[in-house]
């Protein structure tokens, strides 16, 4: 096992060396110490000349940022707050980019309109319940039913609009038969929502 001076000169070795061993200068002592008595020795020996290096990097990174700025004259980039150091660094002045223009607001799209009863238009059979639809051979309560359209039902439009008896009547087609139905009611109730094309 090293002895306590061995293991002060480890920690003093090392960091001469920039080397650092966490498991010794945690469990060691004399390797810590020897270790910090250097690492202090060497931050003493420049500590203003080490604040100046970082305040004359600091503004020469500033003065270059806007440097670059000026160059692009990019207006989305933000314009770096005036520093002290930076006035003292520069010697010559630089020219601040134009002034931010804001971007106009994209418009939404508009959106289409909802599909509308029309001819040649498609539709379907809604609000029926469990009883169908009928299809009358004219426009009217009173006209002979030839046919009868379930809910869900597809149609195209044919003819219409028509009003009779307090109804809106459209003429429709399903496969090969044609025949006139109710499409709203007295009430509003709608029998025949379109669908897109």
């Amino acid at each position: 096992m090293p002895t306590t001076s061995e293991m002060y000169e480890r920690g003093a070795a090392d960091a001469e060396r920039g080397e650092f061993n966490p498991f010794y200068y945690q469990h060691y002592y004399y390797y810590r110490q020897g270790y910090d008595s250097v690492r202090r020795r060497r931050q003493s020996r420049f500590p203003l000349a080490g604040f100046f290096i970082v305040i004359t990097v600091i503004a020469l990174g500033i003065t270059v940022t806007v440097w670059l700025i000026g160059q692009r004259g990019s207006p989305a980039v933000a314009q770096p707050v005036a520093s002290p150091v930076a006035a003292i660094a520069s010697a010559t002045p630089t020219s601040l980019p134009p002034s931010p223009t804001p971007l106009p607001s994209p418009t939404p799209s508009p959106t289409p309109p909802p599909p509308t009863l029309q001819i040649g238009g498609r539709a379907v059979v809604v609000n029926v319940g469990n009883a169908p639809l009928r299809l009358r051979a004219a426009p009217g309560l009173q006209a002979r039913v030839v046919g009868s359209l379930p809910g869900g039902r597809a149609v195209v439009l044919r003819e219409g609009p028509v009003l009779a008896d307090g109804y809106t009547w459209w003429q429709v087609e399903v496969g090969n038969q044609r025949g006139w139905c109710a499409v709203i009611a007295p009430d509003g109730t709608q029998f025949l929502e379109p669908v897109g094309q």
